[in-house]
């Protein structure tokens, strides 16, 4: 009889679990019916350019000060409402001080958390957008002048060159202000043609963030394919040195 009250006594403790088990996977699955999953964030929209590695090279042969294309957004995000000050004015390439210490990015406020909205205030953004996605050259990363043009690009930005005299990047009204500065149009919106007011000889050239290749630029000065001098002088040029020309390896003189 112990025997048999044993196995009695298991038996029921066996149903009895089983009993449990199954209300608590009934109790679960009503839960689990009434429970919304939350939705994944939503990511900006990427292109094939955008995934192609230009950037992640460009952040690690370019930019300089060992930063990213994301922390530069993200310290932007990151900051308060004002201004954000560009540099401590102690940095210099070469003989070249870079800044004041005194220059502003813009006014920064914490709700500005696109990458449209802050590729405007930073030229290192306005570059990579342009690099990216405007160039015609369409630049991968096996192109030799991938971060050459990348820097030339960045100047462009950093120096204002749609309000330059001469050969500027193209906008809207640039016909009306190359005929206030004396500087014309060419065939194409491509080119610009300049005239020397000591000489009266009209030359033509390359328009600055142009499809041409970056060393065809007004002012610009190669040697093997290779930037090594800018000579831009009384151009209306605004905007400070940025660190980054200091990676154009055979650049000499400004």
């Amino acid at each position: 009889y112990s025997a048999l009250g044993l196995v009695v006594i298991a038996v029921i403790v066996t149903v009895a679990v089983v009993v449990t088990t199954q209300k608590t996977k009934e109790k679960n699955a009503a839960n689990n019916k009434n429970f919304v999953q939350p939705s994944p964030p939503t990511l900006a929209p990427t292109t094939s350019r955008d995934i192609s590695g230009v950037k992640e090279f460009l952040e690690r042969n370019v930019l300089f000060g060992n930063i990213t294309f994301d922390s530069i957004v993200a310290g932007y995000v990151n900051a308060t409402a004002g201004n954000t000050t560009a540099g401590d004015g102690n940095s210099t390439i070469g003989n070249v001080t870079l800044g004041d210490g005194n220059s502003t990015m813009g006014n920064i406020t914490e709700d500005m958390t696109t990458f449209a909205e802050l590729e405007a205030e930073d030229p290192r953004l306005v570059a990579l957008d342009w690099i990216l996605h405007k160039d015609a050259m369409q630049l991968e990363v096996y192109d030799d002048n991938l971060s050459q043009r990348y820097i030339m690009g960045l100047l462009a930005v950093a120096w204002d060159s749609e309000s330059w005299d001469h050969c500027g990047a193209v906008v809207e009204d640039d016909a009306e202000n190359m005929e206030e500065t004396g500087s014309t149009l060419g065939n194409d919106s491509s080119t610009c043609t300049v005239t020397n007011n000591a000489t009266g000889l009209v030359q033509i050239f390359q328009r600055w963030l142009s499809d041409a290749d970056e060393c065809d630029w007004y002012g610009v000065l190669c040697s093997g394919g290779f930037v090594r001098s800018i000579e831009l002088a009384e151009n209306n040029l605004i905007g400070e040195i940025v660190p980054e020309l200091g990676m154009l390896p055979f650049f000499a003189d400004y």
